[in-house]
């Protein structure tokens, strides 16, 4: 008898193999990188290279949001038309704020990242649902928080401006407590 698989499945797979090709090879490191993997699965160095958005970085980025979305090599992605680039600069946004937010997650800043058990893979791969919804909530700040005594008596949009504008500072101390616990990005 024939095996039964799941298309979405087969689907969820090439588009993880395609998306962390790049990945595989810049973080030998990592155990698996597939389907599967969450923004809470990286080690603290990868998370703190990823959101120090730096020239090295975002190329690997690029690399995985058009590997997900099969549309080649990120090193073409500034390169892609139009109708291709733009729906592809709103799920860098995406990717890139709950990179940021797991930082401030680790430093013990936020509650937790929006979409906390959807795979990276699948965030990209649904990011029109997820933008709508990662524009209009923010994790809430904890008390470890630089700007927690501020933050209730904002509204939302201030709430959500407020955190944001920390995440210079976040991804500074997530690198400064990497460097102490002698851990290398």
């Amino acid at each position: 008898m024939a095996k039964v698989v799941s298309l979405e499945s087969v689907k969820k797979q090439k588009a993880a193999r395609r998306g962390f090709r790049e990945w595989r090879r810049r973080f030998q490191q990592l155990p698996t990188l597939d389907e599967q993997t969450r923004w809470t699965d990286l080690p603290d160095a990868v998370i703190l290279f990823l959101a120090e958005d730096s020239p090295e970085s975002r190329p690997i980025v690029h690399d995985l949001l058009t590997g997900v979305m099969g549309l080649g090599s990120g090193y073409e992605f500034e390169s892609l038309p139009s109708e291709k680039l733009l729906p592809l600069m709103d799920a860098y946004f995406v990717v890139i704020d709950q990179v940021r937010f797991e930082c401030m997650r680790r430093l013990g800043w936020i509650q937790g990242i929006l979409l906390p058990d959807q795979s990276i893979t699948e965030t990209i791969r649904n990011y029109e649902q997820v933008l709508p919804a990662a524009l209009l909530q923010s994790p809430s700040l904890t008390p470890l928080h630089p700007a927690y005594s501020e933050y209730p008596d904002k509204t939302e949009l201030e709430q959500r401006v407020l955190l944001r504008k920390y995440i210079p500072e976040a991804v500074k101390r997530f690198g400064e407590k990497i460097k102490e616990a002698g851990n290398k990005p």
